[in-house]
């Protein structure tokens, strides 16, 4: 599959691509006469990349997941520990935004009844 493709798949740019691929965090992409051939492997990649990016980790723990993914089994607890951690402050996120918008909600709420009046 070509960047191109991709990047309509996942809703992102091209240099997105080529930026995750810069620092490792995706590839070596298998290229053919130069052009990136995006591999199945590539794009469970990409999601995962995307899902952990929507959740907000930063690329240096990306980049430290993936180091200890590319160890093998014996990371495993590792890896755990790395995911856990990262949905815990995802959960805690979470909470906070939806008291923001239980918040915002009420306001609009408060608003809209003030404007009937």
């Amino acid at each position: 599959m070509k960047i191109e493709t991709v990047a309509q798949r996942y809703h992102i740019s091209t240099s997105a691509i080529r930026y995750y691929e810069q620092q490792g965090l995706i590839g070596p992409i298998n290229r053919i006469n130069g052009i990136r051939d995006f591999a199945a492997a590539d794009l469970e990649r990409m999601d995962f990349i995307l899902c952990v990016k929507r959740c907000g980790m930063t690329i240096k723990q990306m980049k430290q997941f993936i180091a200890t993914y590319e160890q093998g089994d014996s990371t495993l607890r590792e890896r755990l520990a790395i995911l856990q951690t990262q949905l815990s402050a995802s959960e805690e996120q979470l909470t906070t935004l939806t008291q923001s918008i239980s918040h915002l909600k009420q306001k609009i709420s408060d608003i809209r009844i003030r404007l009937a009046e």
